[in-house]
């Protein structure tokens, strides 16, 4: 989220501190919760307004705001989350838009410690991937998804 707009980053690391964080995230406005999200998509048009209110509201639930602070405050223990990624038994698609928050040696890296992964970018795609090319990813899901495929995949192993 800190990478998605000068105004991402700011609440991103304030919400980091003690109390700090917090209190700015009970303050929540639709103005920096719209900047934020429209920096995950490559086109900001790909979030409805509807679906952009309806997101600012879930935000504003009881106890969402503890929940989205305890996400920001263990992204550590993701990084840490990737020494079992050589576990994975099973193929993996990794889909990137080519817009995403990730960056390419991020990505890259990610990639590097799955077996049986297959990686692709897609153009015109931000993090929220499923909003900007919501047809290209669902292609690639039945694609790689296939019955026949998914059974040649299982043989190899």
């Amino acid at each position: 989220m800190a990478r998605s707009s000068p105004l991402g980053w700011i609440v991103t690391y304030v919400s980091l501190i003690p109390v700090v964080g917090e209190t700015v995230m009970r303050l929540r406005n639709f103005l920096i919760i719209r900047t934020v999200l429209r920096g995950g998509v490559a086109d900001p048009s790909s979030i409805p307004p509807a679906l952009m209110k309806e997101m600012y509201l879930a935000g504003n639930r009881p106890g969402h705001y503890r929940a989205f602070l305890s996400l920001l405050r263990n992204a550590k223990s993701w990084e840490r989350a990737t020494q079992d990624y050589g576990q994975i038994g099973i193929p993996v698609l990794l889909v990137w838009g080519d817009r995403d928050w990730a960056r390419p040696p991020e990505r890259e890296h990610d990639r590097t410690l799955v077996p049986n992964v297959e990686m692709t970018m897609v153009e015109g795609g931000g993090h929220f991937l499923p909003l900007d090319r919501p047809r290209a990813l669902t292609e690639l899901i039945l694609r790689f998804a296939a019955p026949g495929r998914v059974a040649a995949i299982n043989r190899r192993r």
